[in-house]
């Protein structure tokens, strides 16, 4: 199973209230796309974009919702940062 390791997140302003969460994939291959999913847990959240930069590694963007969702669970993402998140990958 793939890995994504929390970098950072942040709020994607001024376009919207989707957040970006930047980090590695590990193992780099099968490549993660759109539509997989983060697992938190038993929670579920989905990725809506998935970008590929030489510096950050890849930047992810998840919904408000999913972040509301993990924040009334306890979970904040800045506590997350340097931790392996398990993907799931949406083909199986």
């Amino acid at each position: 199973m793939a890995v994504f390791l929390l970098r950072i997140a942040f709020r994607n302003q001024p376009s919207g209230s989707d957040f970006l969460l930047t980090g590695r994939v590990y193992p780099p291959e099968p490549p993660l796309k759109a539509g997989d999913w983060l697992l938190f847990g038993q929670l579920k959240v989905s990725i809506k974009t998935v970008q590929k930069a030489a510096y950050e590694g890849v930047m992810l963007t998840i919904g408000q919702d999913a972040v509301e969702t993990l924040r009334r669970m306890g979970i904040m993402l800045p506590s997350l940062y340097g931790t392996e998140i398990p993907i799931e990958s949406a083909t199986k």
